[in-house]
C-alpha cells in the first residue's frame, strides 16, 4: 500500500509539473515552487528523479502520453465517421496547442533534447495500441494502419509548428480522400 502511493505522488508530482511547465515554461519553473505547490519536501523528489533535467524531462514524457491518449481518444470515438474526424482534428489539436509548444520547446532543446528523443522510443508500443484498435474499425491490417497512424501524426505536428491551418487541413483531406477510396476498393474486391 504504501508503494501505491508513492507512484500516486510521483504520478501527481508529474502532471503538476507538466501543467506548470505548460503555464509558465521552462525558464520560468524552479523545483523549489513545484515541491512547495505539491506540499512535499524538496529532498523527496531525489527518491523519483536523478535531478531538475530529469524531472523536466519525465513530466514531458507524462504530457506526451496525456495528450496522445485525448487525441488517440478522439479518433477512436470518431473514426467511424471519417469525413467529421478529417474536418475536426484540427479543432481537437487546438485544445492542446500550449502543451505542444511545451513538448516542442522540450524536445528540440539542446540541454533536454536528446535524451528525451530516447525516450520516444517508450512511445512506440502506445501507438501501436492504438493503431491495432483503429485496425478493428476500418477492417484492415496493422502494417496498413500505421502509416495513417504517422502520418497523423506528422499533420498534427507541422500544423503545431507551422499553424498553417490551410496547409494542414489539405494533408488530411487528403489521407480521408486516400482512406476513402481505399476503403472503396477494399470492399469491392
Amino acid at each position: 500500500m504504501r508503494e501505491q502511493h508513492r507512484k500516486d505522488i510521483k504520478q501527481e508530482f508529474l502532471e503538476t509539473t507538466f501543467d506548470y511547465l505548460v503555464r509558465h515554461g521552462l525558464e520560468n519553473t524552479s523545483v523549489r515552487d513545484l515541491c512547495k505547490k505539491m506540499n512535499i519536501s524538496y529532498g523527496s523528489i531525489y527518491y523519483w528523479f536523478d535531478g531538475k533535467d530529469d524531472i523536466y524531462i519525465n513530466a514531458t514524457k507524462y504530457g506526451i502520453g496525456k495528450v496522445a491518449d485525448a487525441l488517440f481518444n478522439f479518433a477512436a470515438e470518431n473514426m467511424h465517421d471519417l469525413e467529421f474526424f478529417c474536418n475536426s482534428f484540427l479543432d481537437e489539436v487546438d485544445k492542446y496547442k500550449k502543451e505542444f509548444r511545451l513538448i516542442l520547446q522540450v524536445t528540440s532543446s539542446p540541454v533536454y533534447g536528446d535524451r528525451m528523443r530516447q525516450k520516444a522510443e517508450d512511445f512506440n508500443p502506445v501507438y501501436e495500441k492504438y493503431t491495432q484498435n483503429m485496425t478493428g474499425i476500418f477492417n484492415v491490417e496493422l502494417e496498413d494502419m500505421l502509416p495513417v497512424i504517422y502520418m497523423l501524426i506528422s499533420i498534427l505536428m507541422d500544423y503545431v509548428v507551422w499553424e498553417d491551418r490551410k496547409s494542414s487541413q489539405m494533408q488530411l483531406n487528403f489521407l480521408y480522400k486516400t482512406i476513402s477510396k481505399t476503403l472503396m476498393q477494399k470492399n469491392i474486391n
